[in-house]
């Protein structure tokens, strides 16, 4: 083989090269620009329980951006049930991407208020359909603000206008605060109404115990109570306690363990 044939090869190796390395620069940098890669499905809607404020899943937001920045939505209900909204946006999310917090002016804790407050979030999700078109979420509902994710999907305000598909409830008192007197006044409804509940897909349950049968603050008993109204009737429900001698209801938000358990359950879901 002559000098000039192996020059001219060398020359077509080191040019082709060439090319396919910069084409895989551009499509890294393509990849990196317009889009974020995800495996979520659809958008999170979360709620807390009594005597709420506007940073009560800051914690667990910065927990779940930590891995991939996700755009959130802050709703506010106003006393009068009328809603606004605020968002922060992250370049080239989709809409599954959102993370969506719905906060109530009114969150005293009385069965009174949550009644009112379902239907506050009855508009709150007639608001993101209509403005973000909000279609389906999954859902996680801390405390009594369970209790408002499961009255609005068993129709106790309206017929749903979003879908919720996977409800994740966090020291939710179905029963109330006392065990020696549980309160059914919110329950017998759910109770009635739990054909409803075959409209999810996934429930996870979550209770806690510090080893005196509460979170201290939750009885046990009244977060069980839920496995009447959703064991066969969602297609998946599962039941966890997580039992933990300094366990605190009031610190749920804050717990690394449920950011992994909102990720693993419905970010991926």
């Amino acid at each position: 083989m002559s000098k000039r044939v192996k020059w001219g090869l060398i020359i077509c190796v080191v040019f082709l090269l060439s090319i396919i390395g910069l084409g895989l620069v551009t499509q890294l940098h393509t990849d990196k620009t317009t889009h974020v890669i995800t495996g979520q499905k659809r958008p999170l809607i979360m709620i807390a329980g009594s005597d709420s404020t506007h940073d009560d899943f800051d914690a667990l937001i910065k927990s779940l951006n930590a891995s991939q920045p996700h755009p959130v939505i802050n709703v506010t209900v106003a006393k009068d049930l009328s809603v606004t909204a605020t968002k922060t946006r992250v370049k080239n999310a989709q809409l599954n991407d959102t993370l969506i917090v719905i906060y109530f002016e009114n969150s005293r804790d009385t069965n009174e208020t949550i009644i009112q407050q379902t239907k506050g979030l009855a508009n709150a999700m007639t608001y993101l359909r209509q403005h973000d078109k909000v279609t389906t979420a999954n859902a996680l509902g801390y405390s009594n603000g369970g209790l408002i994710f499961s009255r609005y999907v068993a129709g106790l305000a309206t017929s749903p206008v979003v879908a919720i598909h996977d409800l994740m409830l966090v020291g939710t008192p179905f029963l109330g605060t006392s065990e020696a007197q549980p309160d059914e006044t919110l329950y017998k409804p759910l109770l009635a109404n739990k054909a409803k509940f075959n409209s999810l897909h996934t429930v996870i349950n979550i209770a806690g115990d510090a080893g005196d049968g509460d979170d201290h603050v939750v009885p046990l008993s009244s977060v069980t109570a839920g496995s009447k109204l959703f064991m066969n009737e969602a297609h998946r429900y599962n039941a966890m306690t997580i039992n933990q001698k300094n366990i605190n209801h009031g610190d749920f938000l804050k717990e690394a363990y449920l950011a992994r358990l909102v990720k693993q359950n419905l970010l991926n879901q």
